[in-house]
């Protein structure tokens, strides 16, 4: 058995090389504590990256069909132009036959999760509404008088805004 030496107080005295292989240890669990945290850094990064993407997906599949729609819409608005033109409103038949392809397309539209909006009395909305012009109105300012095109949403999104007239409100001014 070997004797190791010994201080006065009976503790070991440590030689250079055990200093040395110590200080290395406490290097070796320096580095390794850092890679650890840099790992685990990475792999939050990896986490909110594959959550991204996948948000990404989902919104990409749920507006999928968004140009075709924009597409159909203009052709619902062609039937509304078609249909307030004077000869066709007194050939009965006609107009009828246009108004029921229009529906058609319109509820085909519905199923698809495309709605239009109400904007005339509402507050004028610059993410729903396009304002084509402004008048003068004894209501208050800001609120929608008249709609020249009807706007869209597919589910949550505008598609098409709504064009619209906004009331700009009208102060009297009384002289005495």
């Amino acid at each position: 058995m070997v004797k190791k030496k010994t201080n006065k107080k009976n503790k070991p005295i440590e030689s250079k090389q055990v200093k040395l292989l110590k200080k290395e240890i406490d290097l070796l669990e320096q580095g390794f504590s850092e890679n650890k945290e840099k790992n685990v850094r990475l792999l939050a990064e990896f986490d909110n990256y594959k959550r991204r993407i996948n948000e990404r997906i989902t919104e990409k599949e749920k507006y999928e069909g968004i140009n075709l729609i924009k597409e159909i819409i203009n052709i619902v608005d062609d039937f509304d132009r078609m249909l307030s033109v004077k000869s066709i409103i007194k050939e009965k038949s006609i107009h009828e036959g246009i108004l029921l392809i229009k529906n058609k397309f319109i509820n085909t539209l519905n199923e698809y999760g495309v709605k239009t909006y109400e904007s005339i009395g509402n507050e004028f909305n610059p993410d729903m509404h396009e304002a084509v012009m402004m008048k003068k109105s004894k209501n208050k300012s800001n609120i929608v008088l008249e709609e020249y095109q009807v706007g869209y949403i597919y589910h949550d999104k505008v598609v098409r805004h709504a064009k619209v007239i906004v009331g700009e409100w009208k102060e009297t001014i009384t002289r005495y």
